[in-house]
């Protein structure tokens, strides 16, 4: 079977997203991927410089993959958008259905290893992510306390505890679901 240009370029780009996610960028080789795809180099290089190219071309599809949700989301608002939000994202990433928040996550703890076009990436969607969880976060709080100095330092507090918990439960499993913990914490946060 005979397979497009396209085809092919989409397979590498989903299996370095599966790759990177599980193994990092450091830790998955141009080989590997090779190897996983089932594809010559000189059929790699057709489509990308080389594996910072692929890196960054995997990343913009995650961060803009995350945009329409957000923008859903944000339309939505209300006092249960940032509950919605977390459920969404939990669901879909128990679910197997959306690994970028793990690809985003796993790439941001090598970012120092990174190319410099990569790390900026991430800089730039960490920023807007924050953004995004302290607007969710001020619908939710209501207008009696949408302008709480404090909105900032919470969401980020509420963002660094999902991002330890993916990340700790690879290590140690946990029995409660990241869904509970989830939401466990934005009760504490809107009190």
């Amino acid at each position: 079977m005979v397979r497009s240009a396209t085809d092919t370029r989409r397979r590498v780009l989903a299996t370095a997203r599966n790759l990177f996610s599980s193994h990092g960028y450091n830790g998955t080789s141009l080989s590997d991927l090779l190897d996983a795809v089932g594809i010559t180099k000189g059929a790699f290089y057709y489509y990308f410089k080389g594996k910072d190219t692929l890196c960054q071309v995997v990343l913009e599809q995650a961060v803009e993959e995350f945009h329409p949700l957000a923008k859903a989301a944000a339309e939505t608002a209300g006092p249960d958008s940032l509950s919605r939000w977390l459920t969404l994202i939990v669901q879909q990433a128990a679910e197997g259905q959306w690994l970028n928040f793990r690809l985003l996550t796993r790439l941001t703890i090598e970012c120092a290893d990174l190319p410099p076009v990569c790390q900026e990436q991430l800089v730039s969607f960490w920023q807007w992510y924050q953004g995004f969880f302290e607007t969710l976060l001020r619908q939710s709080l209501g207008p009696g306390r949408a302008n709480d100095p404090d909105v900032p330092v919470l969401a980020r507090s509420l963002l660094c505890s999902l991002f330890g918990a993916l990340w700790l439960d690879r290590c140690v499993a946990s029995t409660t679901d990241l869904a509970h913990v989830a939401d466990l914490q934005l009760r504490q946060l809107l009190k």
